[in-house]
């Protein structure tokens, strides 16, 4: 077993795997994807042995894939899901047809792949990194597991992203919103964030994407698409409307009937539809019908941790968890609070990375915050906030908020943060994001139970 210690001090092998992909470098930059295909190879290129819908975008890809999942399982095809980032479990990233994977076979498929991570540490393109593992994983379960279709989400971009190396000629991509994020590594602009999610575009294959406002974003990914002989469909948000009340909420695209959808928020009707646009054209390349009502289950059946998820503290305070950490996710988070409590604010606990773009991010949440409790997750305390990963402080959070105006106090414990924002929120929900890191570091105050009004 990888890491092996005396019986009295040894780790579960659980944890024990984790560890050991906690300790792979995070990222490094000029390996572009030969790195990622070499290891790959080394493996017996797992990542083409499934037809697979690859996903990426700014804002919505989790819940895209988690949609199409869903969509396809509902089907009956076996499919898997390779999501990122986790927020409670590490098996959270690797699904087949909506369960996680098991304890056993994360620790087999691990042991497995790790010899072949060290065989690598001493080449001239270096050790793999957390993603491109993780990665593995994902691409040798679903070849192990009989899977006929897997959805693949992307980590950052998408030219030069890990699970790029996919080579199949059947590849499917789905692109979805582009706003501004990462930009130290994808450029300054829409349009040039919208190259590199383009680049995921298979070579004579097909692929749809979310028509955005821009008409330079349009082009970029017309001129990619053209330029791979890609038949590319833009699905025209316009088309579709959504509701949300307190009754949930649904998806209505033209004048067809309302579809209830699993996942909460007005921003969730384009994510929906852009699953099911995707769903449609797989049906037809592939040869089987799509069934409606087994469209409809599928959307209203789609679960994503961390995405308008409503739980109960231990101390009995409703909570909304929401790992958004952009301006563009944060502003539909606002918008889907503001539909299901309209007149109301809120108290939040924001804790963000240090690369986000705070000014932004303050100004999305300022409509909709009475006050803001700013608290960080530290460094080491789980795999996740580990190397590379660090959060702004928290006195730097609060700072920022009072010039924009806002009511706002430090506090460094997150536990702490959540109470303290509790004793002032009122009868509304307290409403803690700013990152998935956020939501891990306080699960141990909730309770198992979803909130229920």
């Amino acid at each position: 077993m990888i890491g092996s210690a005396p019986p009295s001090q040894a780790e579960s092998p659980l944890a024990a795997a984790t560890d050991y992909l906690y300790q792979l470098p995070r990222g490094s930059k000029g390996a572009g994807l030969a790195r990622a295909a070499e290891f790959f190879d080394r493996l017996g290129a797992p990542q083409n042995a499934v037809r697979t819908a690859h996903v990426a975008g700014t804002a919505g890809k989790g819940s895209v894939s988690t949609f199409l999942a869903s969509i396809l399982t509902a089907h009956g095809w076996q499919v898997g899901a390779h999501l990122s980032p986790h927020v409670y479990s590490i098996r959270e990233r690797f699904q087949v047809s909506g369960a996680p994977i098991t304890e056993g076979t994360f620790v087999e498929l691990v042991d497995r792949i790790a010899p072949v991570v060290d065989a690598m540490m001493d080449s001239d393109l270096g050790a793999p990194t957390f993603f491109e593992v993780a990665n593995a994983i994902a691409f040798t379960h679903f070849a192990g597991s009989s899977v006929d279709y897997s959805v693949i989400e992307t980590g950052i971009g998408g030219l030069l992203d890990a699970t790029n190396t996919i080579g199949r000629p059947d590849k499917f991509a789905v692109i979805t919103r582009i706003g501004l994020d990462h930009t130290d590594m994808l450029g300054e602009t829409e349009s040039a964030i919208a190259r590199h999610k383009a680049g995921i575009l298979p070579q004579g294959g097909q692929g749809i994407a979310l028509r955005h406002p821009s008409r330079e974003v349009r082009r970029t990914l017309a001129g990619a698409a053209q330029q791979r002989r890609c038949q590319l469909d833009q699905l025209d948000e316009r088309l579709v409307s959504c509701d949300v009340s307190t009754f949930g909420t649904y998806l209505r695209i033209g004048d067809g009937k309302p579809m209830r959808l699993g996942l909460e928020g007005r921003h969730q009707g384009v994510n929906a539809a852009l699953a099911l646009r995707a769903a449609e054209h797989l049906s037809i390349r592939d040869g089987w019908s799509l069934d409606h009502g087994a469209a409809r289950d599928g959307l209203a059946t789609a679960k994503l941790p961390g995405r308008f998820e409503q739980r109960i503290t231990v101390g009995g305070q409703h909570v909304v968890l929401d790992g958004a950490h952009n301006a563009v996710k944060l502003a539909a988070l606002v918008s889907t609070l503001q539909d299901l409590y309209p007149a109301q604010r809120f108290a939040w606990v924001l804790a963000l990375k240090d690369d986000k773009d705070l000014d932004a991010a303050l100004t999305a949440v300022a409509p909709s915050a009475a006050g803001i409790v700013a608290t960080e997750f530290h460094s080491g305390s789980d795999g996740m906030a580990s190397g590379a990963v660090r959060s702004m402080p928290a006195g730097k959070v609060a700072e920022r908020a009072r010039a924009a105006g806002l009511r706002a106090i430090e506090v460094g414990c997150p536990l702490e943060a959540v109470t303290i924002a509790s004793q002032v929120a009122g009868t509304a929900p307290v409403v803690i994001s700013g990152s998935f890191l956020l939501l891990d570091a306080i699960s141990s105050a909730l309770t198992p139970e979803t909130y229920t009004p």
